[in-house]
């Protein structure tokens, strides 16, 4: 029998869900991740198991059986040295447990918090689990059918971030890499364990090994300006496996959420935590180091950074779908985003709010659009339309609103939430959430300032001199920054394959943000690409391996990213000639002769006049395009280089790779609007080879045409 669409998108959101809550006594927060039998993926809230053969449900019941006996001696068992791992059975129904609580806690408090972590993971999650955690400020609990760390556990990551926001964001990052690789030294290296006095008894309280905590100053006329972190890894794991894991788990928070007064990143091997108040007992530091609270000590390069305009929770290579049929959106900060208060004093656990998952209506949503009235709409394309929406609190959002009549973008939509799942990054459009009653709906992040299309190719020049050299720029280097994360950095590979202007969002200080990943392919780490029978994109700004042979690969975002250079720069469209005269060239065909000649600068958008812009970052970044759109994939620059490119513009031209002849010459116009396209010495024509959209007809990149 075929399953319906909208049954297999309910389980494909359900394949993912991850319940994040929030606690409203000790605990400032709780994570719980239960993983479905040989899922290997989080799985959603206790669901009936699903049929197998009467030996696996009597092997699921012992083995539940199993973990319950366990999870019930837990607490006496770990609480005196505050962790313990503890196995029973044989097998297929052997079952092993492990707790382990904070490195300050004291025994009998233990106790307290392990039972308590204990009595909620067996009621979020049932005899279908195989493998499941939960997360609590001052203790962990797991259970598995194994006592090997999988790939799962140690790539899943749970981050929660509370609302406010610092003054001085990049020393507040500066300050925090050097805190955290302090700190990871400390656990790794068995330094973290100390005796102090502690503050609240005249006893000697013992800190527990693979557990740091630490302050240092980030900016001292701040009333706040102190920022506390602990770090703590699984006593079972090997120096090498806890040393893996912080280092992946401290590039997670600045990433996610720059700017924030504080956060967690949950593991399952090690969590880490950084606040701007004292939470933990300060008697058990270590003396802080030497200098102004290691203030400029990173090593971590000083990057331009965009506003963080919304907080939400975002348990990382998760969606949370509520009820099977309804997805959340995160609750954001409420406070305005535009000015960071000064902080008193006092900051306590209990004046601060983590962000947790909310509810998400269609009530909510149709209240919000104003009933998705013509006067909110936003754009709209092949999958449906684009309304912006403001909430009770005053947030913005932008609903994407899918068609019932469109299979396409019915699809688009799957692999778009799949993805939002995994990625996230500063350059990157934020999906908030999915709402599945009567309509498929998503919301996403705001962006006032729509996307980048909308100033580079505007008919008024007032419009195009909005975006002066130095945000052209910012612009430039932010989308390289973006596509270093999707092909390197994140936990899959993406490729975008619709990188263009209009799917470039810019937000309240023209920060860039790539959207749309309704088109995306995801590759797993070893493997460099793939190779489609039916290519999509746009004309204008598909590789030639790509458009005419299917290929898929980074460099094919590479080209586009290229064309999008060159269009920064000189404001107008690669997907046209460079203008109206009969014997016009294509845009790319005038910059490479004029780069040959060494009239680099005469292409240059004249809305920026001669004397605003750096001609050597505009020589630069000419070069960096010409380098992207070469025909041979492989003579393409990857985002890491061209990032390294960009943050050195006044190197010499001869530091520097020399680029070919670009991929795609359209010697005149009239071979442009005939569709002769030369690639090489080899004559093409661009009919119905591919599946294409017209880049004019995109009126928001929040839509995946």
């Amino acid at each position: 029998m075929q399953m319906q669409p909208s049954a297999l998108f309910l389980l494909v959101l359900a394949s993912l869900a991850i319940v994040v809550t929030m606690q409203q006594d000790s605990n400032p927060f709780t994570s719980v991740d239960c993983q479905s039998s040989g899922s290997g993926t989080p799985s959603p809230t206790p669901s009936p198991p699903p049929p197998s053969s009467s030996s696996n449900n009597l092997n699921n019941s012992a083995f539940w059986s199993n973990v319950v006996a366990l999870l019930d001696a837990l607490p006496s068992a770990a609480a005196p040295s505050r962790f313990a791992s503890i196995s029973s059975g044989n097998g297929a129904i052997r079952a092993f447990v492990r707790g382990i609580c904070r490195g300050d806690t004291l025994p009998a408090d233990c106790a307290k918090y392990l039972q308590n972590a204990t009595l909620t993971i067996q009621s979020r999650c049932n005899r279908s689990s195989r493998r499941a955690g939960i997360w609590y400020d001052k203790c962990f609990v797991s259970y598995a059918d194994t006592n090997a760390s999988t790939y799962q556990e140690q790539s899943f990551r749970s981050i929660l971030y509370n609302t406010g926001e610092v003054g001085d964001k990049d020393a507040f990052e500066t300050t925090y890499y050097a805190l955290m690789r302090q700190l990871t030294a400390r656990v790794v290296n068995g330094s973290g364990t100390a005796t102090s006095p502690s503050s609240s008894s005249s006893s000697l309280r013992s800190v527990s090994p693979m557990f740091a905590t630490g302050e240092a100053v980030y900016d001292a006329a701040a009333p706040n300006g102190t920022m506390y972190g602990l770090l703590q890894c699984m006593r079972d794991r090997t120096q090498a496996e806890c040393e893996q894991c912080l280092k992946d788990s401290v590039g997670r928070l600045p990433s996610c959420c720059y700017g924030h007064q504080g956060g967690v990143v949950l593991g399952y091997n090690c969590n880490l935590r950084v606040e701007i108040y004292t939470y933990y007992d300060l008697a058990i530091d270590a003396p802080p180091p030497s200098g102004s609270g290691f203030i400029g000590q990173s090593q971590v390069k000083k990057r331009v950074h965009p506003r963080t305009t919304l907080a939400v929770a975002l348990p990382v290579g998760t969606v949370f779908a509520a009820a099977a049929i309804l997805g959340v959106f995160m609750q954001r900060r409420k406070a305005n985003r535009k000015k960071t208060p000064r902080l008193g004093n006092d900051i306590k656990e209990e004046n601060i709010s983590f962000v947790a998952p909310g509810k998400l209506s269609i009530a909510v949503l149709r209240t919000a659009t104003n009933n998705f009235s013509e006067e909110n709409k936003l754009g709209e394309g092949g999958f449906g339309e684009v309304f912006k929406g403001t909430l009770e609190d005053g947030e913005e959002i932008a609903v994407k609103r899918l068609s019932h009549t469109s299979s396409q973008g019915f699809n688009e939509l799957k692999n778009e939430l799949v993805l939002a799942a995994k990625l996230k990054h500063r350059n990157l459009v934020q999906l908030l959430g999915v709402c599945l009653q009567e309509e498929k709906l998503l919301a996403y992040e705001y962006m006032p300032n729509r996307s980048l299309d909308t100033f580079l190719f505007s008919g008024n020049p007032a419009t195009r001199r909005q975006l002066d050299w130095s945000k052209r720029f910012g612009i430039i280097c932010g989308i390289a920054r973006g596509l270093v994360y999707l092909h390197e950095e994140s936990r899959l590979k993406v490729v975008h394959r619709d990188l263009k202007p209009s799917n470039v969002l810019l937000d309240a200080d023209m920060n860039p943000k790539i959207s749309d990943f309704g088109l995306a392919r995801a590759f797993s780490n070893d493997q460099s690409g793939d190779i489609t029978r039916r290519p999509v994109g746009t004309l204008g700004y598909m590789s030639p391996e790509y458009a005419y042979w299917g290929n898929v690969s980074t460099k094919s975002d590479m080209f586009s990213f290229g064309v999008i250079v060159i269009e920064t720069v000189t404001g107008r469209r690669n997907n046209s000639p460079y203008d109206q005269s009969a014997g016009s060239v294509s845009v790319l065909s005038h910059v490479w002769d004029k780069w040959r000649t060494g009239a680099t600068t005469d292409v240059v958008d004249p809305t920026l006049g001669a004397e605003h812009y750096s001609e050597s970052e505009v020589v630069t970044c000419i070069e960096v395009g010409l380098l992207c759109v070469q025909e041979n994939p492989a003579d393409r620059p990857d985002a890491s280089a061209v990032v390294l490119m960009l943050s050195s513009p006044t190197s010499t031209p001869g530091d520097r790779r020399v680029p070919s002849r670009p991929a795609f010459v359209f010697s005149t116009a009239s071979a442009w609007s005939s569709g002769g396209v030369q690639i090489g010495n080899n004559k093409h024509t661009s009919t119905s080879m591919v599946s294409v959209s017209d880049n004019e007809v995109t009126i928001t990149e929040l839509q995946p045409r």
